[in-house]
């Protein structure tokens, strides 16, 4: 196993991720949400299937088997996430939604204990409660009387949906999905989602089939190629070899790198945003850990011990 490699995988395929929300406000500006997130994964499963098929094969019987939870996966997690995603980039800011989406963590904790029936810890509901004043800071932008009015941005909120559709999408696959590996899983939804986006798109909108610039048409390839095909690919070797938890802490680079993107860029960042990474990443981390449990002394030192 080499980690060093993998640990620059998983890095990379954060910053990727981090990179899309930029690439994907560039392109909400010219094009509609629905065409952009149907081109992103119609050409993300026609490069996905054959890559895979070539390294693992495709498991048909499978696929088959498991249709309705990947239909499901497909319509929350590729469907909603992205069109919520896509729409919330429209109003907000790239540093706004990756600290929104830095939620997912703890989210998917928490649907994970509700769909397998798992006690919620104490950490993982402090860990929610602190991601979720932290995602407060950051929507309100620090002020009592927006949260009192309930004000909040149109796009922090089809940010925060995007969250939960992707949280939903994470944890169905451990519940329902049976004899399918995660790379499988993936193909499925992506090409299904693909597709389903597509007709979707070219049905409501009338720039699917439109030219719009080429600078979009490189950040639509960009967030399919790098966004999609290589980090779920290299996300998946990297849950594969160093494990979900670990692979999980990860996450937490994407809006530390969503900020120095936006630095680079001459964004400036605001103390709410700071104040809300701090708590989201916090909670993040509550949430995701445990806490090692003390050592045991071996057992004939421990019945010493009671006799002294």
């Amino acid at each position: 196993m080499n980690t060093p490699l993998i640990w620059i995988k998983l890095g990379l395929t954060t910053f990727f991720w981090a990179l899309m929300f930029y690439l994907g406000k560039y392109a909400v500006a010219y094009m509609s949400p629905e065409s952009i997130s149907g081109w992103r994964f119609l050409l993300a499963g026609l490069v996905l299937a054959p890559v895979v098929a070539l390294r693992e094969g495709i498991d048909w019987q499978g696929l088959k088997n498991n249709i309705v939870p990947l239909l499901i996966m497909a319509i929350v997690g590729i469907g909603g996430f992205n069109l919520a995603l896509f729409h919330g980039l429209r109003y907000t800011s790239p540093i706004n939604t990756s600290l929104i989406m830095a939620l997912c963590p703890a989210l998917i904790a928490v649907f994970g204990a509700l769909l397998t029936g798992e006690r919620i810890g104490v950490r993982q509901q402090a860990g929610l409660v602190l991601g979720i004043i932290g995602v407060v800071v950051v929507i309100t932008g620090g002020s009592l009387a927006v949260l009192l009015a309930l004000s909040f941005q149109r796009g922090d909120l089809f940010i925060l949906l995007a969250a939960t559709c992707w949280a939903i999408y994470s944890t169905i696959p451990k519940r329902f999905i049976t004899g399918l590996p995660s790379l499988q899983v993936t193909v499925g939804t992506v090409s299904l989602g693909g597709v389903l986006l597509s007709m979707y798109a070219n049905s409501t909108q009338v720039d699917f089939f439109s030219s719009p610039p080429l600078g979009v048409i490189a950040a639509i390839v960009a967030m399919s190629l790098l966004g999609s095909v290589l980090a779920y690919i290299w996300w998946n070797d990297g849950v594969r070899q160093v494990g979900a938890s670990m692979a999980a802490m990860f996450m937490n680079l994407v809006p530390i790198f969503a900020a120095l993107i936006g630095v680079v860029l001459g964004q400036s960042i605001g103390l709410p945003q700071i104040v809300g990474a701090v708590l989201v990443i916090g909670g993040v981390w509550l949430a995701t850990t445990q806490v090692a449990s003390p050592a045991r002394l071996p057992l004939e030192l421990e019945i010493a011990k009671q006799k002294s």
